[in-house]
């Protein structure tokens, strides 16, 4: 199978065939005329706006996550959890699959916005922690002085 590559002069089209290129590979979505298994992107100012609309939104909803447990006041330490479990997770995909891609100014920002989501999800475990043992001690208290 032929690889080509789409190179743009003024209002004119022009169609180069070549072997192999390195760049950022992924599946676009069919909606046009030209069916597109793959497509290799080696522009680095169009892969790096490619790749920051796609990271973003996985960190809007790892961010939606996040504020739903810090503003829920009956999240339990499983629920904080399951979204640090998902901030490792997109930290983890930034690393590994968009680090050598995106710019590192980027890629710095976007690691120090989890970090703060991390902090914040430690503290409010913390603060669950603290809660379940003032419940505890209080209930503890309550049947001491109801057996005397």
């Amino acid at each position: 199978m032929a690889n080509y590559r789409v190179a743009r002069y003024n209002s004119a089209g022009n169609i180069l065939t070549y072997e192999e290129t390195d760049g950022y590979v992924f599946n676009p979505k069919h909606g046009g005329k030209i069916k597109v298994k793959k497509l290799t992107v080696v522009d680095n100012e169009m892969i790096d706006k490619i790749l920051s609309m796609k990271f973003d939104k996985r960190f809007r909803r790892l961010v939606t996550l996040a504020i739903g447990v810090l503003e829920n006041e009956d999240a339990d330490e499983g629920d904080a959890n399951i979204v640090l479990g998902e901030a490792q997770l997109v930290k983890e995909i930034l690393e590994n699959k968009y680090k050598k891609f995106l710019k590192h100014e980027k890629t710095r920002l976007f690691l120090e916005k989890i970090r703060v989501i991390e902090k914040q999800l430690e503290m409010k475990k913390i603060e669950i922690k603290k809660k379940a043992m003032y419940l505890e001690m209080m209930s503890e208290e309550k049947t001491s002085t109801r057996r005397m």
